[in-house]
């Protein structure tokens, strides 16, 4: 699934960067954000970009995008791969990163949450440090930074409840019923948030590949 400077917003289709610089040791990753294949056929959502960046400390991510609901909250959770290179596949498949922790050293962690007063225009942004993560879904923390896959997804919890609306900015199912947490996740990760009557769903992410 995560503040730093930025760079200026891009149009619909934004090509992957990744730079670094070496005097501050730092790495510099840009990609594009796509709606959720668990929401049809995945497209670029026009005028959103998310940013990367990456030391030996931890990492720090800017997502900003559109088409998100007004009256909706939403959370942004980061997806952690520490060895990339054992993926079957490149960007690394969701399931492999759910399915098999131990040899992606996959983690996943609460990054950001946003209530949507007005449609339009949102930014997520988060940092983590290295090391052990809060509230980790496998255990495997944030041990390779700068060479880590990372997702950032968004999760739909639906309109606001007020009596969870706090929960809702901070966990995963804060307001979801039991069928719209997906299966694969962790027990730990179903049971983080009060369960209620809306359809959550995911809705964008994005996948940091640095070089």
């Amino acid at each position: 699934m995560l503040l730093a400077a930025s760079v200026a917003a891009g149009t619909a289709s934004i090509s992957p960067i990744s730079a670094q610089d070496e005097t501050a040791g730092v790495n510099w990753t840009v990609s594009p954000v796509r709606t959720h294949p668990s929401q049809g056929d995945v497209r670029e959502v026009e005028g959103a970009q998310a940013e990367l960046f990456t030391s030996e400390e931890g990492v720090t991510m800017n997502f900003r995008t559109t088409e998100l609901e007004a009256g909706h909250v939403y959370t942004a959770w980061w997806v952690i791969v520490n060895n990339p290179e054992n993926c079957e596949a490149s960007p690394c498949a969701p399931a492999q990163v759910l399915g098999d922790p131990a040899t992606l050293g996959s983690e996943v962690t609460f990054a950001d949450g946003l209530l949507v007063d007005e449609a339009g225009r949102m930014e997520f942004a988060a940092s983590l440090a290295a090391g052990e993560v809060p509230e980790a879904w496998y255990g495997n923390g944030l041990t390779n930074p700068m060479g880590a896959e990372i997702h950032i997804v968004i999760n739909d919890h639906g309109p606001v409840v007020p009596e969870l609306v706090g929960e809702m900015l901070n966990t995963l199912r804060a307001a979801c019923t039991d069928d719209t947490v997906p299966a694969p996740y962790p027990d730990n990760a179903k049971a983080d948030g009060t369960a209620g009557t809306n359809a959550c769903k995911l809705v964008q992410f994005t996948v940091f590949q640095q070089q």
